[in-house]
């Protein structure tokens, strides 16, 4: 057990951590280039609801 380390957590777990996500930008957020209307901060990363549809995220692509 190392002391470093989450309660319960061994060394070759650390090859199934997830990246920490990037906080939210505290600008506005940026017009689509296609539609014109401001985008939400999704996955960290800027996206366009109303041309991608609902469903995006890394589940769906």
């Amino acid at each position: 057990m190392n002391p470093g380390l989450p309660f319960g957590m061994d060394e070759e777990d650390l090859a199934f951590e997830l990246p920490v996500l990037r906080p939210a930008p505290a600008t506005a957020p940026p017009d689509c280039p296609f539609c014109g209307e401001p985008m939400t901060f999704i996955d960290a990363e800027w996206g366009c609801t109303d041309c991608n549809g609902e469903s995006i995220g890394p589940e769906t692509g």
